[in-house]
């Protein structure tokens, strides 16, 4: 009771944000990893934690697109992290929260998570408060050295004992990109001070790869001291979903209100498939539709039949959370028009439309997504379309010039195809086909169909 009345803690208190906290309870619906999912990425982790590594392992960067689950994970391991004894602080971005969208508050969180973590570094840490009581109006780096790093050092030499991880996630939440930058340069330099040894501090990272985060976990000083892990190419995430899908329809079956009404093969092994499908290995379509279905005030064999177009819509969409994630990341882009002729091309591409002409079906070129071939389709400048894409990595993977775009969601061509959740964006086939017609009459590829199409 004495330690909250110091005059160091009272700042600190101030300063710090809640909300940002692993268990904070602000969330209505917190996050986390579905029992049995996600094992093979928890226990890289948790190697990664454990095993004494070299100096380019002190940042383990998580990152993969909208959806892919990364605060679950993230959320799943600093409760794992907690119960062993091996979380020191946790930093949880929100865009939406303003208390937790920028990094004002980051290391007065992570000071005061420390405080609770380590009761060793609570006098260290509010001295340092004491002797400047605007610390928190000092750089980032200067923050992170007073309250995070110099505390543990002299804990360190004490021989005191502490948990080593950090995990800051959501990076990409961070709505400012020159804080971002500072914030990453801050903590990579942090763990290149010399008297740190290979074990005395990790920092878990997740985000989207986005352009400009990508950049910097590409560049000095965090490629130096960074590995890294990618949800979009992880093996196992088909097979989570799918097991995923299989136990929440289980428990819907056994749970649910209506569930005197449910067949008992009910959904068909067809359906569950194309859920898994359109998926694309991301947690955030299956998960949208299972708490669509389980409604209790609804029947779930109804719901789910909605949700497969498979009778009218009436009412609340299934995809309400899903569309609203959709379209703050789309329009967030400078120039959302650009960006949705460049989607459009890669959704027709990817998910291999074949038109009838001449009596028999063509597909569009192969390899017509490479961005060069895009820029000389729809007409732009070399570099517009990595341009464009620079606040869509969550959506769409951009590797280099010569390498074709991969669309990561699925399900973003039925969010953009049906005008009723697309609203507000707008997304024309016919435009796109009259595009790639326009740009088919100066090659020899099947413009006439094409034609044929953008007028239908």
């Amino acid at each position: 009771m004495a330690q909250s009345m110091s005059e160091g803690f009272k700042i600190l208190t101030r300063a710090a944000s809640p909300n940002a906290f692993h268990d904070s309870y602000h969330e209505v619906d917190i996050p986390r990893c579905h029992e049995n999912t996600r094992v093979a990425v928890l226990e890289k982790i948790g190697d990664w934690v454990n095993l004494v590594t070299d100096i380019a392992a002190f940042i383990m960067w998580l990152y993969g697109a909208a959806g892919a689950g990364k605060s679950a994970i993230a959320r799943t391991m600093a409760e794992i992290l907690h119960d062993r004894q091996q979380l020191l602080a946790t930093f949880f971005f929100s865009r939406q929260d303003s208390s937790r969208n920028h990094v004002k508050s980051v290391v007065a969180t992570l000071a005061y998570n420390i405080t609770l973590s380590v009761p060793e570094s609570y006098h260290i840490i509010t001295s340092s408060i004491e002797k400047d009581p605007h610390i928190f109006h000092r750089p980032i780096a200067h923050q992170l050295q007073k309250l995070v790093s110099d505390p543990l050092q002299q804990l360190s030499r004490q021989g005191v004992r502490y948990p080593t991880v950090i995990i800051i996630d959501g990076l990409d939440e961070c709505l400012n990109h020159d804080e971002r930058t500072t914030f990453l340069h801050a903590i990579s330099t942090t763990t290149m001070t010399p008297q740190w040894d290979s074990a005395s501090l990790k920092f878990l990272i997740t985000s989207r790869p986005e352009v400009p985060i990508t950049r910097l976990f590409n560049a000095n000083p965090a490629v130096g001291v960074s590995i890294r892990h990618s949800l979009d190419h992880e093996p196992k995430s088909i097979g989570d979903v799918r097991y995923f899908l299989s136990a929440k329809f289980d428990e819907i079956k056994r749970t649910h209100p209506s569930r005197r009404h449910i067949p008992h093969h009910w959904p068909s092994p067809q359906v569950k498939a194309d859920l898994v499908r359109k998926s694309s290995g991301q947690f955030i379509y299956p998960a949208t539709i299972i708490r669509y279905i389980s409604s209790p005030r609804h029947s779930p064999t109804s719901r789910l039949d909605i949700a497969l177009s498979l009778q009218p819509l009436s009412g609340e969409s299934p995809f309400a959370e899903l569309d609203a994630f959709y379209t703050h990341i789309l329009l967030s882009c400078e120039n959302v028009e650009l960006a949705l002729r460049i989607i459009g091309v890669c959704l027709l591409s990817t998910t291999q439309i074949n038109v009838p002409w001449g009596g028999r079906k063509h597909s569009l070129p192969y390899r017509i997504t490479e961005p060069m071939e895009l820029e000389s389709i729809l007409g732009l400048q070399p570099g517009d379309v990595q341009r464009s894409l620079e606040d869509l990595g969550s959506l769409i993977e951009y590797t280099s010039d010569d390498t074709e775009l991969r669309v990561l969601h699925a399900s973003l061509f039925d969010f953009l195809s049906d005008r009723s959740r697309s609203c507000g964006l707008s997304f024309d086939l016919s435009a796109i086909y009259t595009e790639l017609a326009l740009w088919s009459s100066q090659t020899d590829w099947h413009h006439d169909y094409l034609s044929y199409y953008a007028g239908g």
